[in-house]
């Protein structure tokens, strides 16, 4: 036993001497150091230490695409989800309607209406600009007539719009802009409000009439689409006339 740790004692002193030359070497420059330990690629040898390896050089990166997979795929289901309207009706009045009121407002005008974009469906928009002219909410009242004004200088598919006497005054004071409708305004009659009447809300306010906006002299007036609409819109308008 004695005879063994002496063995051991005499290898771990050769070790030294041999360890203590070759540093001696290395600093007068016969052998060449070597990479540092820092410099030493450390090489993952289980599947744990290969997944721990990867996450930490490129866990920026994978968060980064994470993200932006997750919100394009909000995007494209929001976008795939979203209808596409073939035409739009403007409804204005300052008398103040909710928007469930004139869901079956849309059914009633798709029974007149194209498939104008060829996706084997009708569907018709009614954009609800309706406020109180008298009411206290201004902000409200201002969110409205601005949607209102957007709609009538650049949307080439709101081309019919339903008033009132009195909500289509406002159009009469445009006179910068001339006569804003073709003719004069369709008052609508019972056909309109019995399909149009809901058990929640029953039948819209009366006195609603359409009309069919112009285009020429407007800024629509050499828009391919806006053009297509207009055409709809007449169709659309005549149709209602005859039934």
């Amino acid at each position: 036993m004695a005879k063994q740790k002496k063995n051991e004692i005499l290898e771990e002193q050769k070790r030294a001497r041999e360890e203590f030359l070759k540093l001696k070497k290395i600093q007068s420059g016969e052998l060449e150091a070597g990479p540092k330990y820092s410099e030493v690629a450390i090489v993952p040898k289980t599947r744990k230490e290969k997944i721990a390896n990867f996450w930490f050089h490129h866990k920026i990166t994978v968060i980064a695409v994470t993200f932006i997979t997750i919100v394009l795929s909000v995007l494209i289901s929001q976008c795939a989800g979203r209808t596409n309207y073939d035409f739009e009706v403007v409804y204005f009045t300052y008398n103040p309607v909710l928007d469930g009121q004139l869901n079956k407002v849309g059914d009633y005008f798709e029974k007149y209406a194209s498939d104008m974009n060829d996706d084997g469906e009708v569907n018709v928009q009614i954009i609800n600009c309706s406020f109180s002219d008298d009411q206290q909410n201004q902000q409200y009242r201002s969110v409205q007539l601005q949607k209102l004004q957007s709609l009538m200088v650049a949307d080439e598919k709101a081309m019919l719009f339903i008033t009132d006497a009195e909500s289509i005054t406002y159009f009469d004071k445009l006179s910068s802009m001339g006569g804003f409708f073709e003719d004069e305004p369709f008052l609508l009659t019972k056909k309109f409000y019995d399909a149009t009447k809901t058990e929640e809300f029953g039948p819209l306010p009366e006195g609603l009439q359409l009309s069919c906006r112009t285009c020429e002299g407007t800024t629509l007036e050499k828009n391919e689409a806006a053009v297509k609409s207009f055409t709809e819109a007449q169709k659309i308008l005549k149709k209602i006339k005859e039934n």
